[in-house]
């Protein structure tokens, strides 16, 4: 089986050589080249506000992190930017009108920008429904898909996940029925109104019921999940506007029953979780292989309702985040390498194969 061991990390990848995804149907080749091998150290980073649940969810190439603590029920949803260690700003929204105010709020994906902007979501107060927001140019603002708002949904739930620098967002919306649109946005910061919706419908993959779209890339790539009929999770990854490629997590020979992807970086690597017979692991796909990385101590018992280990953001040097149970808390983690993912013989992984079937 395939794994990666965190803490001072040695992983070797092999590697599979293509042209890119989306101008060739050829298959993919194998080539036979030598393993790659990274370093690297693996940090647990909870915020003091809520030491027994935090969720480190993106990080840029400064490894800059964006993330929240608080379980919502408990303790609510606080967003935060952390520069590791313990260099925490407090990303909560606060653009309301007088009298209203954001009852959660989680700061998910950042920007490689010199003036970095930050997507996620929060809950007014007023009327209880949940709106995308992206903070950028010193201003929050709420970034809602048209079609997610009334009179289409009744109570609005919409979620911005992942942003690239070129100023184009990702997320998913939820119909009455409670299932999940993705999309990603062109946004007009200058009128946020009339920014552009690109929807990824369900209908875009046969026997999907919901899709998410969690990241896009600097070369308008996408990945994201849809749902079937029995709730399993599917892989996709592709240009916007393009053909979506289905991918499903095989560990060992093993095909994952659930495959979720939250994270893409612009050298086509992707992180998620994956359910197998044994519970919920994490993932990155790199080289051309799928890799299993369970953090140290992370436990299958549920503390509430996490199980596992989940990668959630990935940046281009490799580093990646995300959380884990340990049995009774939720705990952040970084996994922090040293420099770019490179093949052994010194080949870039922008040249690799992106995931397909």
């Amino acid at each position: 089986m395939l794994r990666i061991s965190a803490g001072y990390i040695s992983r070797k990848l092999t590697t599979t050589f293509t042209r890119p995804l989306l101008t060739t149907l050829a298959a993919l080749v194998v080539l036979p080249v030598a393993f790659a091998q990274v370093s690297g150290v693996n940090l647990k980073l909870d915020n003091p506000g809520d030491p027994n649940f935090n969720q480190l969810l993106g990080i840029n190439n400064g490894r800059v992190i964006a993330g929240y603590f608080g379980d919502g029920s408990i303790v609510a949803n606080n967003g935060y930017v952390l520069v590791p260690g313990d260099h925490y700003s407090k990303e909560n929204y606060t653009n309301l009108p007088s009298g209203d105010f954001a009852t959660e709020t989680q700061a998910i994906g950042i920007s490689n920008n010199q003036f970095v902007a930050i997507v996620g979501f929060y809950t007014d107060h007023k009327t209880g429904f949940t709106h995308g927001f992206v903070d950028a140019n010193n201003t929050l603002t709420t970034l809602d898909d048209p079609a997610g708002l009334s009179p289409h949904v009744t109570a609005p739930a919409q979620n911005l996940l992942g942003i690239n620098d070129n100023g184009r967002a990702a997320g998913f919306w939820t119909d009455n029925d409670g299932h999940e649109h993705g999309f990603v946005v062109t946004i007009n910061y200058a009128s946020p109104t009339k920014s552009t919706f690109t929807e990824i419908a369900p209908s875009t993959f046969a026997g999907a019921v919901a899709t998410q779209a969690s990241n896009i890339t600097n070369n308008n790539e996408v990945c994201g999940f849809w749902t079937d009929g029995s709730g399993n999770n599917h892989g996709f990854f592709g240009r916007v506007g393009e053909s979506l490629y289905t991918f499903n997590v095989e560990v060992g020979g093993v095909t994952a029953t659930s495959t979720t992807p939250f994270g893409c970086n612009n050298n086509g690597e992707i992180v998620g979780t994956f359910t197998d017979g044994s519970g919920e692991h994490g993932f990155l796909y790199a080289f051309g292989a799928y890799f299993q990385f369970d953090y140290p101590g992370s436990s299958q018992t549920a503390a509430f309702g996490v199980s596992g280990t989940t990668i959630n953001g990935i940046n281009d040097l490799g580093d990646f985040v995300g959380f884990y149970s340990d049995g009774t808390k939720v705990n952040g983690f970084a996994q922090l390498v040293q420099g770019p993912l490179k093949a052994a013989d010194g080949t870039a992984a922008a040249k690799v194969a992106r995931p397909r079937e």
